[in-house]
């Protein structure tokens, strides 16, 4: 890896973990490399829904966050999610999640991305897939 491609990957890691957003969750980078990239959720109560288990919002937040910083981190400097689709496996009760992503197909415009969440057993929780506009 070349100075170029740590002082970007650099950048994208501040550009996330700046974000309000970032913040608000809780999200922590566990890795990040020019294609690879594993987030980690701590388990807060207030993730919980009115059945005591993680809402699927922020499965999908951490799913689409997680996506979108592989986009990043090959080189796309500003991403767009226009489409995804969420499967939701399993419920998660007082655990903290991971996710990671990978790229299906990329094209100069877009990346069709899948990705995956896991609980602390290492259990695929959910599953998706997602369009990102690349620019």
């Amino acid at each position: 890896m070349n100075d170029t491609t740590v002082e970007y990957l650099e950048q994208v890691r501040q550009d996330f973990e700046t974000s309000p957003f970032w913040k608000f969750a809780g999200l922590q980078t566990q890795k990040l490399e020019a294609g690879q990239v594993e987030l980690y959720l701590p388990y807060r109560q207030d993730y919980d829904n009115v059945r005591g288990t993680i809402h699927g919002g922020m499965y999908m937040s951490v799913l689409d966050t997680t996506m979108g910083m592989l986009c990043r981190s090959m080189g796309a400097n500003d991403v767009m999610t226009i489409q995804m689709t969420t499967q939701f496996l399993k419920p998660v009760v007082q655990e903290t999640v991971y996710s990671k992503a990978a790229v299906i197909n990329r094209t100069r415009s877009t990346a069709l991305v899948e990705g995956t969440l896991f609980n602390e057993k290492d259990e695929l929780v959910a599953h998706c897939t997602a369009t990102f506009k690349l620019k």
